[in-house]
């Protein structure tokens, strides 16, 4: 799941930056994830062949479903069904075989030079914390799992994103599958993926950005994310499933832009979830939106497994998690426990250092005076 990694950005960023960066360093960091997996998209349909088909009838079946699909419990004698019918095989396993090996070798090389340089390099926190909450200590493990468990607000904010980001993601996973009707090849459909994703980080960044200049509105940017993203793939269900007459402008437009404001909104999600459950760290909060995120793509995937399922389905189911979790960003009451007590401290700060400041006026303006007389 490409998700699976995304709560290590708000722990850096609380452990790292003052308060009003926190947002924007979280979908900064964000940004370079989105990025590594748009690229993927790319790399993927380029380095890996497509599969190639040969329309096979007979005895010549039995043999080719043998040597590609590797049936070896298969009996061929006892199979009359598969010997007189007709299906399309795939001529090229082997060699997509051979390419998807060395996909995964490389791209887990490359994962584990750069895992290497963060246990040389990276320091675990700064000499001083930025914020009076980067300061407090957490709550212990065992407290905290039973401190979540009973955090309302936050357990419908893990819904509310679990359900659609989960689907969402194995949704994308077979958009090549989704687009071969209207006429997409599967290169078409990795850039394609590769355009929601990355426009899924640009759009991350901004409403990051605009989130921490405007402290207390996350939720308030939540819900016009989830909301445009619900009409752009109403709009893409109406195309592919011939409602509405089908284009690759309409494709292409309605999934970047379903696709820019849901991944978009992940950043926030996560900032959302460590702010409702404070002290309870990032890193566990991030850790359980993980896990839900995936099993709701599981769930997704097992779907897949029914036989003649068919493809229509998956789109609206896309929709209708996407309406789910609307729903339960309504209902979720918002708290700004951590921006609370950074705002107070804060304005404490301030009043001292104004107070310091006055006091030395004075003691300069008593001063001048005396020298004078």
């Amino acid at each position: 799941m490409k998700k699976k990694l995304l709560h290590g950005p708000s722990l850096v960023a609380n452990t790292w930056f003052p308060l009003n960066e926190r947002a924007t360093a979280t979908a900064i960091t964000s940004v370079f994830m989105y990025l590594g997996i748009g690229i993927s998209f790319i790399i993927g349909s380029e380095l890996v062949a497509s599969p190639e088909y040969k329309n096979s009838t007979g005895a010549n079946n039995i043999s080719d479903i043998h040597h590609n699909l590797r049936f070896s419990s298969l009996n061929v004698q006892s199979t009359p069904l598969i010997e007189n019918s007709t299906v399309d095989v795939v001529t090229n396993y082997d060699s997509m075989r051979k390419d998807i090996m060395i996909l995964l070798y490389s791209e887990c090389g490359l994962a584990g030079v750069i895992f290497l340089m963060c246990l040389v390099y990276l320091p675990s926190k700064p000499p001083t914390p930025p914020s009076a909450s980067a300061s407090i200590q957490r709550t212990n493990y065992k407290e905290a799992l039973g401190s979540v468990a009973r955090n309302y607000a936050l357990i419908l904010l893990c819904l509310a994103s679990a359900i659609p980001n989960g689907v969402f993601g194995s949704w994308q996973a077979v958009l090549d599958v989704l687009l071969d009707p209207i006429g997409l090849n599967q290169k078409e459909a990795g850039w394609l993926g590769f355009y929601m994703t990355v426009a899924g980080g640009v759009s991350g960044l901004l409403v990051g950005r605009f989130s921490d200049i405007f402290l207390k509105n996350t939720k308030f940017f939540l819900i016009l994310m989830y909301g445009g993203s619900t009409l752009s793939y109403v709009w893409f269900s109406l195309v592919s499933a011939g409602v509405i007459s089908p284009s690759k402008v309409q494709i292409y437009i309605s999934t970047i832009i379903g696709g820019m404001l849901i991944n978009g909104s992940l950043p926030l999600v996560f900032e959302m979830g460590s702010e409702l459950a404070f002290p309870v760290s990032e890193a566990i909060v991030g850790g359980l939106l993980t896990c839900l995120i995936n099993l709701s793509g599981i769930i997704f995937l097992l779907v897949l497994l029914i036989p003649n399922i068919g493809t229509s389905w998956m789109s609206w189911s896309l929709v209708g998690s996407l309406v789910l979790g609307f729903v339960f960003l309504f209902l979720f009451p918002a708290r700004y426990s951590r921006t609370d007590i950074d705002i107070r401290v804060q304005v404490q700060d301030d009043s001292e250092n104004a107070e310091s400041k006055a006091t030395k006026t004075s003691v300069a303006e008593r001063t001048t005076i005396y020298t004078g007389n």
